[in-house]
């Protein structure tokens, strides 16, 4: 015959485990909400709407960036809805 002593032992335990594990998955659905957005575009000229090749566009705040290609063409993934672009050229003031 077991001792329930043995038994009630392990029952914690295994609250605590559970607990564990459901606060991991809450943990990771947060996670998973804060998802990437991939933005595109074309950077032109003001003065005469011409592409503009080798421009740098970084995520504010970050490592993040990219550059554009030799039709001015972007294509970066940011970290979320609310991130901010800058946006930088060789004799142009940075946006």
């Amino acid at each position: 015959m077991r001792s329930n002593s043995t038994h009630e032992g392990w029952r914690p335990q295994k609250r605590l485990m559970s607990s564990m594990f459901a606060f991991l998955f809450v943990l990771l659905g947060l996670t998973t909400m804060a998802q990437n957005k991939t933005v595109t575009g074309v950077i032109t000229s003001a003065e005469d709407n011409s592409t503009l090749p080798g421009v740098t566009i970084l995520e504010k705040g970050t490592g993040n960036g990219t550059i554009t290609d030799i039709d001015g063409n972007y294509k970066i993934t940011v970290n979320g809805s609310g991130a901010t672009l800058v946006v930088s050229f060789v004799g142009f003031k940075t946006q």
